[in-house]
């Protein structure tokens, strides 16, 4: 359940600072931008909010910082948690991260019982 996705993001991460590293001298900038979660179909956030926003507030927050840093978080409030998870023990940030996992893939097989039982 944690395998794919994170692995997926390291790899993309790590290439996008190679290729940075490596077109920088020729006025290529290369940029990660990670953000947390926003509201959209694919996340299954209908509404957005402070910490999760629309399509719309995280774009103009990734427009912004386009040219700056070559691995970013754009939308401020996602910053900080990025900040604030940082500063915490790898097991206690791996354990919310499993527990919140779990509590997800729960709903979303409580929504397919639902459906079969329709």
């Amino acid at each position: 359940m944690l395998g794919r996705n994170p692995l997926l993001l390291r790899y993309v991460d790590q290439f996008s600072k190679c290729l940075y590293v490596e077109y920088k001298d020729k006025g290529i900038d290369v940029q990660c931008q990670v953000p947390l979660y926003v509201a959209t179909k694919m996340a299954s956030i209908k509404r957005s909010s402070f910490l999760v926003p629309s399509v719309n507030t995280y774009a103009q927050s990734a427009l912004q910082w386009i040219g700056y840093e070559p691995r970013c978080t754009p939308y401020w409030p996602h910053s900080l948690i990025w900040t604030l998870i940082s500063m915490l023990p790898v097991a206690v940030v791996d354990k919310w991260r499993l527990g919140f996992c779990l509590r997800i893939r729960k709903r979303g097989m409580l929504k397919e019982l639902e459906k079969k039982k329709q």
